[in-house]
């Protein structure tokens, strides 16, 4: 600017990064260079109108403070629409003149173009039109307009991209543009490289553009079968394990995702549908417990359909249940309505039937059926028999009748039995209440049982006749005795059980001597009636019968004799008197009485005692004969006493004696025990080779594949059925397996899912009263594979105690060592090689004899040929006769011409 009097405009052009030591002016200089004025500039004080972070002044030199003078700094902060990039400021000096100062800074090309991001992505779909444009993102460069962007390149090697891809530059807008309709199924993707470069010829970083070819969804599922079948057993587990895998692809390139479902339509609403598919693989797996005899064969539909579902296909389904045996055979009872109880309910587990003991033998008291749901293809055998009758001190009062002669083995034609009574009930010999326990099997992979218990109770009937305790009664009274006095008493006892039977009655069987005598007719007590003279004797047969069946009745003599007092010695009542007690009862204790019979008047004292002073664990009363206890009784050590009392009449000094018999009865006293005089093991092992016994049993072909274990064996030193053993397993899942005897026989009955080693705990009970003793100790048997020695639990060295036997064919039990029971399978293999070996024996020397045999034909035939006989190939004329329903039909042959000597008749047999 030019003469210029109160503002003056002074404009700079500089290049950006000048130095900042160039950059500063002296505003004196470019004052005086641009203005003819002639004004004291040199005088003046020159400031800034403001702060600036820009400028300083130093009077009078104007400075850049800045480090660096970079245009695309400043110019961000400072935007012109011309692309002019400057600086101003305001320069004040004391007086009104003002300076305003313009830096100008010129751009240089310092800057490269720039992609903000190194990597993108961008989904094209597949078929789009030729010509589309899809957006990119651009570079920048700060620089000015002069070096600015100048166009973008495709930098990849590979040509043929550039016949596909075409980049257009619009304005500020990047864009690529499909020069080719793309293909998914071809090709899904592309990486470009792509770089801009400007005006001054720098270039930019690469782009790199990863494009996706997006799927149209154009194919449909494809089902690599037409139809899914398979077969599953029923038994199948409810898991996620696959049954049957659906497969399905898809030809499009991206949209391979395939989902899986059932068709809803298929699934009846009434019943659980007891598959499911993963929609992701198409396993289908079972979901709820399978039963072939519901439902047999499942058929549905598998659709199979892309993520968008656009596009689906369908399959058919089928699986088939194949049976298995898993239904144990079913027991249905059914008593006749005389035999049921009042609150008999089928449902049931118990079922009690009521018998009297007067039922006929073979009486048909109800029938038994039994039946499997499971199908014939697994089960075609069912059989029924009584597995146990309790208690076993009596026989079992009813057996199984099939109708077939053999009750234990039955087809399926034979599920029907009659239950009979086997023989004749007593209730007085103990037949009361008996439980019996009725096993059904079938006969599939693997057997299966099923127990129903029957409670049979024998009602006591009045059969039982009144039976007087004496056949013959003698009493004796005295000649003074007085009317009304009790001369004694006969009894009868009616054994039948129920107290209603138990009414009897008396009375004399004739009526000679009502006038001297009566009997109470309810106890049997006889009275006097009338004095009976010294030496007179009374011979009364008195009946005692039932009240209830006059027809049961007994008979019994009474003889009463009349005695002078002065010549009546003293007698005991009973010659021989028989008390029974029961061994370990808490003494002392009165055991019973003897007594003598006063001839004299009653007050006469008697006395009592023992005739030989030995040591009795018994005491008796001197003056009332009663016998008492002491010592404790045991029947193991002595169960029977005898010894003889005397009465002695204190008044004429006469005695009398009688004998006395004890009976120590047995008492339920002590536990069973596992003899074990040889050792003292408790545990033993029993090897068992289940592949040889089940070759056995195919090889014989048969349906059970028992293997005997081993036999145990206990004590009981008490007598009678106190004394009587069984034995049980400790825990009931092993009566699954294995059939524990009252012989103490172990049988392997069951080898379907049993795994070895197989821990076996045993205990026996007795069968005492009035409670059953178990066995203080148990035995424990561990089965093991002889193929698996090594998993058995104990070593191998423990012996076998004296408790476990084996059994021979002739049921002789004998203690054997524990290697006979493991190597007894070793007989079966060598009894085979045996039989192998004579068969190749009789073979070759079935051979050798048919050599012999074809030789000697030959020398014969010769001879003949030499001898001048016809052959044999010559016709022969026979009449032959068939008879129907005959096995042999014989005929007439006549041979034509002659054979060997003479004329022969040949015999031809048909069978």
């Amino acid at each position: 600017m030019y003469d210029c009097q109160e503002i003056c405009n002074l404009t700079v052009y500089v290049y950006e990064n000048t130095p900042n030591k160039e950059l500063q002016w002296n505003l004196i200089e470019l004052l005086s260079n641009r203005t003819s004025t002639s004004l004291p500039f040199e005088h003046y004080q020159y400031s800034l109108s403001q702060p600036s972070d820009y400028f300083e002044i130093d009077s009078p030199v104007l400075k850049f403070r800045s480090i660096e003078l970079d245009r695309e700094q400043i110019c961000n902060k400072i935007f012109s629409s011309d692309d002019e990039c400057s600086l101003q400021l305001q320069v004040f000096t004391p007086t009104s003149f003002i300076i305003l100062f313009k830096l100008v800074i010129l751009d240089i090309n310092d800057w490269k173009p720039s992609f903000s991001n190194d990597h993108i992505h961008i989904n094209i779909r597949e078929n789009l039109p030729i010509d589309y444009r899809v957006q990119l993102p651009i570079a920048y460069d700060h620089d000015s307009s002069k070096y600015n962007i100048d166009h973008y390149e495709i930098i990849n090697e590979e040509i043929s991209l550039k016949d596909i891809f075409q980049l257009e530059q619009i304005h500020d807008e990047l864009r690529l543009k499909l020069l080719k309709k793309l293909d998914c199924e071809q090709r899904n993707n592309y990486e470009l490289q792509i770089v801009a470069i400007d005006k001054g010829g720098l270039q930019s970083n690469v782009l790199h553009v990863n494009i996706t070819i997006d799927d149209l969804n154009e194919f449909q599922p494809r089902f690599k079968q037409r139809l899914y079948h398979t077969r599953i057993p029923e038994d199948t587990p409810v898991s996620n394990r696959s049954v049957l895998n659906i497969l399905a692809t898809d030809d499009d390139c991206y949209d391979k995702i395939i989902l899986y479902s059932l068709l809803s339509g298929d699934i009846s609403i009434n019943d659980v549908f007891p598959f499911e598919i993963n929609k992701y693989t198409g396993s289908i797996y079972v979901t709820h417990k399978l039963d072939y005899e519901r439902i047999s064969t499942y058929r549905f539909r598998v659709k199979a359909s892309n993520v968008d579902k656009i596009t689906s296909s369908i399959v058919s389904v089928i699986i088939d249940i194949t049976d298995t045996n898993d239904n144990q055979p079913l027991i249905q009872i059914n008593i006749l309505n005389d035999y049921k109880s009042v609150d008999f309910n089928e449902e049931r587990e118990d079922f009690i039937i009521n018998i009297n003991e007067n039922i006929r033998l073979g009486q048909v008291i109800g029938t038994v059926l039994i039946r499997d749901n499971d199908s014939m293809m697994v089960n075609r055998k069912l059989s029924l028999k009584i597995l146990s009758c309790w208690p076993l001190k009596n026989p079992c009062p009813i057996e199984l009748d099939s109708g077939f002669g053999n009750s234990d083995e039955s087809t399926l034609a034979s599920t029907n039995y009659l239950i009979r009574t086997s023989r004749q009930l007593d209730s007085e010999n103990g037949d009361g209440r008996f439980t019996v326990i009725l096993e059904a099997r079938d006969y599939g992979e693997p057997s299966l049982i099923s127990q129903r218990r029957l409670s049979i109770v024998v009602h006591d009937q009045n059969d039982c006749i009144p039976k007087f305790t004496q056949s013959n009664y003698k009493f004796r009274l005295s000649e003074s005795t007085p009317i009304g006095f009790s001369i004694g008493h006969i009894q009868a006892i009616d054994h039948d059980l129920s107290s209603t039977f138990h009414q009897i009655q008396y009375k004399f069987l004739n009526h000679d001597y009502n006038r001297y005598i009566r009997i109470d007719s309810n106890n049997g007590s006889i009275y006097l009636v009338e004095k009976l003279s010294a030496g007179m004797s009374l011979n009364v047969s008195v009946l005692a019968f039932d009240k209830q069946n006059q027809s049961l009745y007994d008979r019994a003599n009474v003889q009463i004799l009349s005695y002078d007092e002065e010549a009546c010695l003293p007698t005991f009542t009973q010659t021989l008197y028989v008390f029974n007690t029961t061994e370990h009862r808490t003494t002392p204790y009165e055991l019973g009485q003897v007594s003598a019979d006063s001839c004299l008047s009653t007050l006469i004292p008697y006395s009592y005692h023992f005739v030989q002073d030995k040591s009795l664990p018994f005491s008796i009363d001197s003056n009332t004969g009663r016998i008492t206890v002491t010592n404790e009784l045991d029947r193991e050590k002595q169960s029977f006493y005898k010894f003889f009392v005397d009465s002695f009449n204190h008044k004429n000094h006469q005695t009398s004696r009688t004998e006395v018999h004890i009976n120590v009865l047995d008492e339920n006293d002590h536990y069973p025990m596992f003899d074990n005089s040889i050792n003292n093991a408790r545990e033993q092992i029993v090897f068992i080779n289940r592949t040889a016994s089940i070759t056995r049993r195919h090889e014989k072909n048969q349906t059970t594949n028992q293997i005997f274990i081993a036999r145990i064996y206990a004590t009981d030193d008490d007598q009678g059925s106190n004394g009587l053993v069984n034995y049980y397993f400790t825990h009931n899942d092993n009566y699954a397996y294995f059939h524990l005897y009252s012989n103490g026989s172990i049988v392997l009955y069951n080898q379907n899912n049993l795994h070895l080693p197989y821990r076996l705990e045993i205990y026996a009970r007795d069968q005492g009263n009035p409670v059953p003793f178990n066995s203080k100790e148990s035995i424990v048997i561990y089965i093991c594979d002889d193929l698996k020695r090594e998993e058995c639990p104990i070593d191998e060295s423990y012996h076998q105690a004296d408790w476990l036997y084996p059994s021979d064919n002739n049921n002789n039990h004998s203690p054997l060592k524990l290697n006979r029971l493991s190597t007894n399978f070793y007989l079966g293999s060598i009894f085979i090689m045996i039989s192998i070996l004579l068969f190749v024996v009789i073979i070759i020397f079935c051979i050798v004899w048919n050599f012999i045999i074809k030789k000697q034909y030959k020398d014969e035939k010769e001879k003949m040929h030499q001898s001048g006989l016809k052959s044999s190939t010559e016709s022969y004329n026979c009449r032959v006769e068939a008879r129907k329903n005959l096995l042999v039909s014989d005929s007439l042959c006549d041979a034509s011409p002659i054979i060997m000597d003479g004329k022969q008749r040949l015999k031809s047999v048909a069978v």
